[in-house]
């Protein structure tokens, strides 16, 4: 007898073998599909996490270098005030020590901050209505930046010129700063200020 051979069912066959290679392929790109939406995902929220922590630590640092914080690193109320001694204008040493028994001023300032500069006549003012304190300006810059200062704002307060070492001594990390010096070398107040209402704010602090 003759082989007889089904063409319909070879067709079948093939017809069956053929999608299921299909659809095996497009499981396979399906599975890819979602293993790469997984990846995106996954990058996105690292990326996220990412852009918290350098936020963060942006803010720290900006944290760390704000007025807010240079205050609170300052020395506080009760704690001595350091000693030193530091030129004035004509070479001459002028110490702390010097003021004992007296209320002290301390202006730390820059020839080189704006702010100092605008403290400068509030600074005078303030002299002129408390004559009680003696105000000391401790400048820190160079000599012709200090003397080109004082002359255009005809400062005639007692100005010395300050030093690092002082500045860190002090606890001083931006300018304009004041502290404000009891009679027994405590202090007693500090703060930043650049207006008369400013500085009488330190002062009476220091008074409560």
């Amino acid at each position: 007898m003759a082989q007889v051979r089904d063409l319909n069912a070879d067709g079948h066959a093939l017809a069956y073998g053929a999608g299921f290679r299909v659809e095996t392929l497009l499981l396979l790109l399906m599975g890819i599909t979602i293993l790469l939406m997984l990846a995106i995902v996954g990058l996105f929220v690292r990326m996220n996490q990412l852009q918290t922590q350098v936020l963060a630590a942006l803010q720290s640092v900006q944290g760390a270098n704000s007025p807010d914080a240079w205050q609170r690193e300052a020395l506080q109320p009760g704690e001595m005030a350091p000693a030193f001694s530091l030129p004035d204008m004509t070479g001459a040493a002028v110490s702390l020590q010097e003021f004992a028994g007296r209320r002290v001023l301390l202006a730390f300032t820059s020839p080189s901050c704006p702010g100092c500069v605008q403290a400068l006549p509030a600074l005078r003012a303030f002299s002129e209505k408390h004559q009680d304190v003696q105000v000391l300006v401790v400048m820190q810059g160079t000599e012709e930046d200090t003397r080109k200062l004082i002359e255009e704002q005809q400062l005639d307060l007692t100005v010395v010129r300050g030093d690092a070492k002082t500045a860190a001594s002090f606890k001083v990390r931006g300018v304009p700063f004041f502290y404000f010096v009891g009679e027994t070398g405590h202090i007693i107040g500090s703060g930043f200020a650049n207006t008369v209402e400013q500085l009488e704010g330190i002062v009476s602090a220091g008074k409560q």
